[in-house]
């Protein structure tokens, strides 16, 4: 009972462990998906309700209001008024623009663009060195030959590839990571599921559970099968994807899952294989830098002089 109360304890304040997470999954280009059997009914297409979306850079540059950039817009607040002394009617031979010659106001050109760059307080950079779920930069990954490697070779196709850092949980507290990538079809991606990373059991490995479907889509509905797409939550939906009228509307012809459930261990190179797509992804441990102290300057207190 004793050691049980031990180990209990020391489970308490364990420090937190965290681990830097890449993850390529790409296309298998020639395969032949027509020699399978594929049916809608064996399908679980679904998104978690805790779920996430990593987050890049450009994520926190992002200016609330994009219509300051359209120089076909005017703004309600640009318009300017001159001062009343300014002439309302054209100069007079020898008489410079502005001078006072009337009484009546002129409008000003409307001014078109930008305002002021003025940040909230709220408004922060990220700190990749410190903060969970933050897609790292090109100098962070190691993938970059493998990845090559898919690139240079016509039989695959890279569909998304993140690299990223979090603390671990067990499964009662993780997070799932949306996974969108790939070609766009309407308002749906080619790949499209979810991820999550949390502790086995005995909390000596990471656990990896995906949920990840690829689709197949045409300009014709040539499927016997219904097949239907989960609905995107709205942290995945993509904004800045041009919404034309006129856009080509594209059918579900075919959907293939890897649905998988697998202990990895850490600096491996784990492969995730199925007939239409595959998955790579390694996790290493990481130390999190200690958090920034900003100190703050004290007066010293001023003694008075004595008489």
């Amino acid at each position: 009972m004793l050691a049980q109360s031990s180990t209990a304890a020391e489970a308490a304040i364990a420090p937190e462990r965290w681990f830097q997470i890449e993850m390529t999954v790409f296309a298998h280009e020639n395969s032949d998906l027509e020699q399978e059997l594929w049916s809608p009914e064996k399908l679980s297409l679904r998104f978690p309700e805790r779920l996430q979306r990593l987050h890049s850079l450009s994520d926190f540059l992002q200016l609330t209001d994009w219509t300051v950039l359209n120089p076909n817009q005017v703004r309600a607040d640009s318009a300017l008024t001159a001062p009343a002394n300014i002439a309302a009617t054209p100069p007079l031979p020898g008489q410079l623009p502005g001078q006072l010659s009337g009484t009546q106001p002129v409008p000003l050109p409307t001014v078109v663009g930008p305002l002021l760059f003025a940040p909230a307080e709220s408004f922060r950079m990220p700190d990749f060195a410190r903060e969970a779920f933050l897609i790292l930069p090109p100098d962070a990954h190691r993938f970059g030959a493998t990845n090559r490697a898919l690139n240079q070779s016509a039989q695959y196709r890279i569909l998304s590839h993140s690299a990223w850092r979090q603390p671990m949980t067990r499964r009662n507290a993780a997070v799932a990571i949306g996974i969108v990538g790939g070609r766009l079809f309407n308002e749906h991606r080619e790949l499209e599921g979810n991820v999550t990373f949390y502790f086995n059991n005995a909390g000596d490995r990471v656990v990896f559970n995906g949920n990840l479907w690829l689709g197949s889509y045409g300009i014709q509905d040539d499927s016997t099968e219904e097949w239907v797409l989960p609905v995107l939550p709205g942290t995945l939906v993509e904004t800045d994807t041009a919404t034309d009228e006129l856009q080509t509307e594209y059918f579900v012809n075919r959907i293939v899952q890897l649905r998988e459930i697998r202990e990895l261990r850490e600096q491996e190179l784990h492969y995730l294989d199925h007939p239409a797509f595959g998955v790579l992804v390694q996790i290493i441990p990481y130390t999190p830098l200690p958090p920034i102290v900003l100190e703050t300057a004290v007066e010293a207190p001023v003694t008075p002089a004595l008489p």
